[in-house]
């Protein structure tokens, strides 16, 4: 089982320098990334949650978030990595709660908390306590996609937190659209089980 700690090699490195080490495949670099928004997820999530969706399943949205944060960040655009993610993640999670609410009773970005940016290093990296459970619930995180998923699982999962459509994902597993959403809820229901 791999180590899922705060790797300490990238403490004193911005956000936007892990952002680019990210794009070159370091996968630690993207787990020290998660942890530095691992609070910034939870809290929105938090938030969120009597919007009809569970805090984990918008956590999870959140991860997604992040990773798509990763990959369109343009340093050029004059904002901060942090303001950019921060955005990504909270609008995956909207637009999750929204889909939970497409009867027609859509919530208005008015309805959903609002955020404040900010620039200063996450409190998951300056306070060791914070880096501590972040590091924990990474492992924990890590633990069950590794023991409990079926292969077929942990590929579904993979494909999508790429942001790729079931339909997608069917072509890539060569499995029904059924089977691999059937496959993404049965991932659900195991990474909610850690509590």
């Amino acid at each position: 089982m791999r180590d899922f700690e705060y790797p300490e090699k990238y403490k004193d490195i911005s956000d936007e320098k892990l952002v680019r080490l990210c794009r070159d495949g370091l996968q630690d670099a993207f787990t020290a990334l998660s942890v530095r928004f691992i609070f910034v997820m939870k809290n929105k999530a938090e938030d969120l949650k009597g919007h009809g969706v569970e805090a984990d399943d918008l956590f999870q949205e959140g991860l997604i978030g992040l990773n798509n944060a990763v990959t369109g960040f343009d340093e050029s655009a004059g904002a901060t990595f942090r303001t950019y993610a921060s955005v990504c993640i909270r609008n995956r999670m909207v637009s999750a709660v929204r889909s939970a609410n497409s009867s027609g009773n859509l919530i208005s970005n008015t309805a959903l908390p609002l955020y404040e940016q900010t620039d200063t290093p996450s409190a998951a990296i300056t306070e060791p306590e914070n880096a501590l459970a972040a590091g924990e619930a990474l492992r924990d995180i890590m633990k069950v996609i590794e023991n409990e998923l079926t292969e077929l699982e942990r590929n579904v999962l993979s494909l999508y937190l790429e942001d790729k459509s079931y339909e997608e994902i069917s072509a890539q597993v060569g499995k029904s659209r059924k089977a691999c959403d059937n496959a993404m809820q049965r991932v659900r229901r195991k990474l909610r089980s850690m509590k």
